[in-house]
């Protein structure tokens, strides 16, 4: 069976090298945005191509994480079905995510952080990129606006903004900035102290509820996203609550496991080892075929600080 990586792979610096590598070695490997003539299982970045049995690939929600799922993405991601669901349940993790995130071996989160430090015990917004693929997978950049908006407008000088690590984009700060200060808000780049005694996290969708689940926060989750129906958090279809929850905190804890374990890999593992892992997703029929040798937890050792 051929393996075809789509174009939309390149986009990524990372798995672009990857992809170029695993050419010159491979001869079942091939670069398209079509399936070849013969059977064939495709590695889609970004919407599936249909006609051929395939696999969407994404980063993943800690350092140098990856992820392949089997159904779809964000909103549509495997995580959300009843099945799905119930191998998470099921799983238990030989170390928990948070021993292995917390004990320093890697970056605390998916994104280096600011360096500030903050005390807060009312709401976080945990900011996202306006212009982000998770944002158009439910909504619009203006939507995401209007979230951030309602939010200052209804929690006040409750609401602390944690800005997004890469929101330096032209315009965006300024706006988001301009929403809080109209309303009495604590807005700044800050690292993970801004949670610690928070009431609870509010975000639209962002992978960021990963390092909240960590850190036992509850999560507040605006609009679909990875795990919008699950109990790992609060989904508030589009309001925004005033109180939330701890009993999310276990079940996040258990997700957080599962997503080290049996759904993430590292992206900077060997070439050879990206090809026999794609191999074995095309030859399964798992919803998450993720062998256990392949697990980000089992791969720490290719981090790159």
């Amino acid at each position: 069976m051929k393996l075809v990586f789509t174009k939309y792979l390149v986009d990524l610096r990372t798995v672009a090298n990857v992809t170029h590598e695993a050419l010159s070695k491979y001869p079942n490997v091939v670069v398209s945005d079509r399936p070849v003539d013969e059977p064939c299982y495709m590695l889609c970045w970004g919407m599936p191509v249909y006609g051929a049995k395939h696999g969407l690939i994404e980063t993943g929600f800690f350092w140098d994480a990856i992820h392949i799922d089997t159904l779809g993405l964000y909103k549509s991601s495997s995580l959300n079905t009843v099945l799905g669901w119930r191998e998470v349940e099921m799983f238990s993790a030989p170390k928990s995510a948070a021993d292995i995130v917390l004990n320093g071996t890697l970056n605390p989160s998916k994104y280096p952080q600011g360096r500030e430090e903050f005390e807060w015990d009312g709401v976080v917004l945990a900011s996202q990129n306006p212009r982000d693929r998770s944002v158009y997978s439910t909504g619009s950049t203006e939507d995401y606006y209007q979230f951030v908006k309602g939010a200052c407008e209804h929690y006040g000088d409750r609401l602390f903004i944690k800005l997004h690590p890469h929101s330096s984009g032209q315009g965006v700060t300024e706006r988001i900035t301009g929403y809080a200060e109209a309303n009495g808000c604590k807005i700044a780049k800050t690292n993970h102290s801004v949670i610690k005694n928070c009431a609870f996290v509010l975000v639209w969708n962002s992978t960021f509820a990963v390092d909240c689940f960590i850190r036992d926060v509850p999560v507040a989750q605006f609009a679909p996203g990875y795990w919008h129906a699950t109990p790992a958090v609060t989904y508030t279809a589009g309001t925004y609550p005033d109180r939330v929850s701890s009993e999310t905190v276990e079940v996040g804890q258990r997700l957080a496991d599962f997503l080290m374990w049996r759904y993430c890999f590292h992206m900077h593992m060997p070439i050879d080892m990206w090809v026999r892992l794609v191999e074995h997703y095309a030859q399964s029929d798992d919803m998450f075929p993720l062998p256990e040798e392949f697990a980000y937890a089992n791969n720490l050792q290719w981090s790159q600080r």
